[in-house]
């Protein structure tokens, strides 16, 4: 089936919950910092990040597939077709690429808007493949996955040195990410007033509410 890659080690099901994990870190936090509102956000089946120094990524959850593509102005690489990055991937995939994770990388190649990416892997919910090894497609660019690959404990403290959470952040973001995680996201969670939430809250809520997590009024 995947003739033309490898496969990589990374647990799909891993990703996921990581990928819920910074949304979630990224939601309680932004109000305090706002300036930081574009570094990751949910929308529909596509989760995208940013680390405003020129790598940005989006991967489609889709219900039977994942797909993930980046894109660092970094890396020192030609331009190629973004599809070769999709060699031996079935066409199932290759479509839910194009319609989805790829939409959120397009730029303008030579007067024509193109998909741009220096890495991208894809598959199923049982494991995922990529044209380029494991180093390689971390180094040009997937490292911006470093904090939603490491265990739930490492990521928490990551995440502390990054935006300084106090207990009640820290509380409220394992509560939020192990409940979007593990329930289905059409299913709204109501969060209660808390302290843990404050800053600019049209922030907050906005954030939230690409996870389908309510705030009470």
């Amino acid at each position: 089936m995947f003739e033309i890659c490898e496969k990589i080690g990374i647990n799909p099901q891993k990703l996921y919950n990581g990928c819920i994990f910074m949304a979630v870190a990224h939601a309680v936090t932004v109000g305090e910092y706002s300036e930081l509102n574009y570094e990751h956000s949910w929308d529909g089946i596509n989760y995208c990040m940013n680390n405003s120094r020129g790598c940005h990524g989006t991967i489609t959850f889709g219900k039977r597939y994942i797909v993930a593509v980046f894109q660092d102005i970094s890396v020192k690489v030609a331009y190629q077709d973004a599809m070769n990055y999709f060699k031996g991937a079935p066409e199932a995939i290759v479509e839910l690429a194009k319609t989805e994770a790829l939409q959120y990388v397009l730029e303008n190649i030579d007067g024509e808007i193109k998909p741009y990416i220096t890495a991208a892997f894809w598959g199923t919910w049982d494991g995922l493949y990529s044209t380029l090894g494991y180093d390689e497609f971390m180094k040009n660019s997937a490292y911006i996955l470093a904090i939603q690959l490491m265990e739930i404990d490492e990521a928490l403290r990551a995440c502390d040195d990054y935006y300084g959470l106090t207990d009640e952040q820290m509380d409220l973001i394992l509560s939020l990410s192990k409940q979007r995680s593990q329930m289905d996201f059409s299913i709204p969670i109501v969060l209660k007033k808390t302290g843990a939430l404050y800053g600019d809250m049209d922030e907050i809520r906005a954030s939230m509410s690409e996870l389908n997590i309510k705030l009470e009024e």
